[in-house]
C-alpha cells in the first residue's frame, strides 16, 4: 500500500477520476490532467503522464502553488487561485480546488490548444470537484 492511498480517501480518488474523465475526455488538446493533494500525492489522473504515475508532477504542484501564494503576498494580493505558464510546447495550469478535501488540479495543454477553452475546462473541473469532493 502506498502512502498516498492512506492519505486520500477512496471516495475522493474515485470522484476525482470521474470528474477528470468527464471534463477532459472531450478535449484532445489536453495532454495531462492530474489531481493532487497540496502536499504532493496523486489523487487521480487523466492522459499521458511522463513519469507513469504522476508523482513528480504532484510533488511539484504544491510547491508551485506555494510559490504563487508567496508572490501574491509580496505584491499585496490574496486569494491565489491559479498559476499558468507557457512553454514552447504548450501551457501548464495549476488550479487550487477549495473543498472539504483541498487539492490542486494540474493541466498540461498542447501548444495548438485555445487557452480560453483550457481555462474554461479547468474552472469547470474545479467547480465540480468543489461541489462533490467530500470526506
Amino acid at each position: 500500500m502506498s502512502k498516498a492511498s492512506t492519505v486520500v480517501p477512496p471516495l475522493v480518488a474515485v470522484t476525482g477520476r470521474q470528474i477528470l474523465d468527464s471534463v477532459f475526455t472531450p478535449f484532445p488538446e489536453i495532454q495531462i490532467a492530474l489531481l493532487s493533494t497540496p502536499d504532493g500525492f496523486v489523487i487521480a489522473s487523466h492522459g499521458d503522464l511522463h513519469d507513469k504515475d504522476g508523482s513528480q508532477m504532484a510533488a511539484m504542484a504544491g510547491s508551485m502553488m506555494a510559490m504563487a501564494r508567496a508572490v501574491a503576498a509580496e505584491i499585496g494580493h490574496s486569494g491565489t487561485r491559479r498559476l499558468t505558464f507557457e512553454t514552447d510546447d504548450g501551457t501548464a495550469i495549476f488550479q487550487s480546488v477549495s473543498s472539504e478535501f483541498p487539492c490542486i488540479l494540474c493541466l498540461v495543454v498542447r501548444k495548438e490548444a485555445v487557452l480560453g477553452r483550457a481555462l474554461w475546462a479547468v474552472a469547470e473541473a474545479s467547480s465540480q470537484m468543489a461541489e462533490r469532493l467530500h470526506v
